[in-house]
């Protein structure tokens, strides 16, 4: 089974061409259920140890695996992780990984422009907050003078 961080923190798994979200973290072992669960009805379940290994399948799926979806997924998740730690540009980050993927793949892909915002978005919540009054305001203590 291999995790990577979906948009809000919180984990993703996939294990043989299905994607899965975390629904329980239990005493013992963690469920996961089909991330298809609303679009699709998907009642696919998977358990898990804390650990998030020994993948043990509960409920089966209600619709084919997709692993150009699990590709997908890895490749937004890598975009995301890159704008984030560099000072590359939204199209630089979205090429570069966009040429690591097949051509079925690429087909599949969100629009261009949706992920760039997207990539964009992840940067600037790294910025700090704007201040709205000088009551609000905080200086760093490396810029202050002495």
């Amino acid at each position: 089974m291999e995790i990577i961080k979906s948009n809000k923190g919180g984990n993703k798994g996939f294990y043989k061409g299905y994607v899965y979200v975390v629904k329980y973290i239990g005493v013992s072992k963690i469920t996961w259920r089909c991330s298809q669960r609303c679009s699709m009805k998907c009642t696919g379940e998977l358990y898990t140890d804390l650990k998030m290994e020994n993948p043990e399948v509960k409920t089966g799926h209600s619709h084919l695996k997709d692993d150009d979806s699990v590709k997908i997924e890895k490749a937004l998740c890598a975009m995301k992780e890159r704008s984030k730690a560099g000072l590359s540009k939204p199209l630089e980050v979205y090429a570069a990984e966009i040429s690591k993927l097949d051509g079925n793949t690429r087909a599949k892909m969100p629009v261009e422009d949706h992920v760039k915002r997207t990539l964009r978005n992840q940067r600037s919540a790294l910025n700090p907050v704007e201040p709205t009054s000088l009551d609000n305001l905080v200086i760093d203590g490396r810029l202050k003078r002495l």
